[in-house]
């Protein structure tokens, strides 16, 4: 064997190696398997890294909506009403990309994803009365629909790929039950993203 070919054999080797090295390492990246019951304790152990110990048994998930490769879930957090947003990875695993929460009752937030853009809108329900949100955005209406009596609510619709926002005017929100009434007065309206 010459050298060139024992140098061309070390070569491919380590190459593999490489490879091998990265896609581990990528895959590590990616730690959770989507399981809605153990995803209380993925979300503290993300919230953990940094702050206070927070018990899992304090969270909370409500509705998921996915939008591209990424996973959004309404929760609470003790009395806070917040969100996670989770990624997905080539081979299906996840990972936290990010945790919000805070207090008031409304979360929303615009995504993109693929170029097309997605209002999403989560919030409280606890009279459990709500049907139709309105949400205006740029001058074009959008209507939401909540079509499951629960108390907590997190629903998405697209909206026009101009939209240069990532966050609604709460003021352009309107909440109605199922009899057309329009019951905005009754929902807190403040909050934060998703």
């Amino acid at each position: 064997m010459s050298i060139t070919a024992k140098t061309a054999g070390r070569a491919t080797g380590v190459l593999l190696l490489a490879a091998l090295l990265l896609a581990v390492a990528y895959q590590a990246s990616y730690p959770i398997e989507w399981n809605l019951v153990t995803l209380p304790e993925e979300i503290a152990a993300f919230h953990n890294r940094e702050s206070e110990d927070l018990d899992p048994s304090e969270i909370t998930v409500y509705d998921g909506v996915g939008v591209g490769n990424r996973e959004y879930y309404l929760i609470e957090m003790g009395e806070s009403l917040g969100s996670v947003a989770l990624k997905r990875s080539l081979t299906g695993r996840y990972k936290i990309e990010y945790l919000t929460y805070g207090d008031g009752g409304l979360r929303d937030s615009i995504v993109e994803s693929g170029g097309r853009k997605f209002l999403l809108l989560g919030g409280r329900d606890p009279e459990v009365r709500l049907a139709k949100i309105t949400v205006s955005i740029d001058g074009l209406t959008y209507d939401l629909e909540k079509n499951w009596p629960r108390d907590h609510f997190l629903l998405c619709a697209e909206i026009d790929s101009r939209v240069e926002g990532h966050h609604i005017d709460r003021d352009k929100v309107r909440f109605y039950s199922t009899d057309g009434e329009d019951i905005t007065e009754l929902y807190d309206l403040t909050g934060g993203g998703i």
